[in-house]
């Protein structure tokens, strides 16, 4: 790779047993650095003489949970239905009539004597 007219190779192996730990690693870093004509770098001169270094994009996420409230119109009718039940009973009812009987007991006339 090459940032700034500086080429970094970077080459690394690693052996990895079953349970995922690292049992062996090798990493070999060459680093080649092109001045392109520049001053000697000395310790009090290296960040002025140099451009800065573009480091590769980091990109992160944000994951947001937006609530969108969407009203819904459900009509709801009520239907009332009345159940007329006609329970018939029977109660009686007493009353009393009196009747007179008259009976005439006729023993004859007074003209019957002679």
């Amino acid at each position: 790779m090459l940032f700034n007219n500086q080429s970094f190779a970077l080459d690394q192996n690693s052996t990895i047993t079953g349970d995922g730990n690292v049992v062996d690693q090798d990493m070999n870093i060459d680093v080649n650095i092109n001045d392109q004509g520049q001053m000697p770098m000395t310790s009090s001169n290296f960040m002025d003489s140099q451009n800065p270094i573009v480091e590769p994009v980091q990109e992160r996420q944000v994951h947001r949970t937006i609530v969108h409230q969407v009203p819904h119109v459900c009509p709801i009718r009520t239907r009332v239905i009345n159940h007329h039940i006609f329970k018939h009973t029977y109660c009686p009812q007493y009353s009393c009539c009196e009747e007179n009987v008259v009976c005439n007991i006729d023993q004859g006339s007074c003209c019957n004597f002679r």
